[in-house]
């Protein structure tokens, strides 16, 4: 079985978005960083922008 088929949620945008900032936030937060969720979240979105740019196909969107 690969890997989308079977976690298919991964697929979208949004729910990527979502555990990859909920996990960057709460790890810095266990590591006493502080950075607003907000920010967290701004900088998943670029990130994951920056890669759907360079032809790295994540969404089915």
């Amino acid at each position: 079985m690969k890997f989308y088929e079977k976690y298919p949620l991964l697929k979208e945008k949004k729910v990527l978005t979502k555990i990859l900032t909920d996990t960057v936030f709460s790890t810095m937060m266990l590591e006493n960083q502080q950075l607003a969720k907000s920010r967290v979240n701004e900088i998943v979105v670029a990130l994951l922008n920056e890669q759907q740019l360079q032809g790295k196909q994540f969404f089915t969107d």
